[in-house]
């Protein structure tokens, strides 16, 4: 019987047998099954689209979520189905095909997890978050400031977007010969900013401010902006002006 060898037989004859049989073993070890190119690329194309939306979402989520979600939902559930059917069908056949979906499906998980606890916490914004910021880099925004308004920035644009990535934020206009202005952040359709006033600014001003809602007073030299889209409120949110007026009272 395969499997079986008897304990009763001289060592050399035993020794034979388990030769024997381990080399059943590797002889009877039934290979890959053959499958073509064509095949295996037939059986990766649902995980190719999800990892294709996945990278949409990541590039600009509102942007991907809102066509996802408001024109193409039925890709989805498409990709999402026929994902989950090749997944189950190569587990079955096996071989190289279970090997290769079962790697697309663990880069599609990864890229998945950078999405949602990457990609998504970097995505957001409130005032809350761009006082902190401000603060973090304060030293680099006083330093593109007064180099922005300096006679030197004619002859060294360079310099001014490479001070410009230290304060993190994407543009700068110095139009206003008092103050400049910054976006730091765009989510969907709203901008978030920084208007930064090279001398404190009058009362006037710090009054002016105080009024209007797509403005958050943060001292006498920092104000936060806000600007939104079509869809969007005009103003700060009430529940983010809220938050920092609890944790800022300042000028509120």
């Amino acid at each position: 019987m395969n499997g079986y060898i008897r304990t009763d037989q001289p060592a050399e004859i035993i020794q034979e047998e388990m030769r024997r049989q381990k080399f059943n073993l590797y002889r009877d070890k039934t290979p890959d099954t053959p499958v073509s190119n064509l095949a295996i690329l037939g059986y990766a194309l649902p995980s190719i689209g999800i990892f294709l939306l996945l990278a949409v979402l990541i590039v600009d989520p509102f942007i991907g979520l809102w066509g996802i979600l408001g024109y193409a939902w039925w890709l989805v559930l498409i990709l999402v189905i026929s994902t989950l059917v090749v997944f189950f069908r190569s587990l079955k056949k096996g071989g190289v095909l279970k090997r290769t979906i079962l790697r697309l499906s663990a880069i599609n998980l990864i890229v998945l997890m950078l999405f949602l606890f990457v990609r998504m916490p970097a995505y957001t914004c409130d005032a809350v978050e761009m006082v902190k910021h401000y603060d973090r880099k304060s030293e680099q925004f006083d330093e593109l400031v007064t180099y922005a308004y300096s006679a030197s920035f004619q002859q060294k644009p360079a310099k001014l977007k490479r001070l410009l990535r230290k304060t993190g934020c994407r543009s700068i206009d110095t139009s206003d010969s008092e103050y400049c202005e910054l976006e730091y952040k765009r989510v969907g359709f709203d901008s978030y900013g920084y208007r930064i006033y090279r001398m404190p600014m009058s009362d006037e001003a710090i009054k002016e401010y105080s009024e209007k809602s797509e403005f958050i007073l943060h001292n006498s030299r920092m104000v936060m902006t806000y600007g939104g889209g079509a869809p969007s409120v005009l103003g700060f949110p009430y529940s983010q002006r809220e938050k920092y007026y609890k944790k800022y009272p300042g000028f509120n």
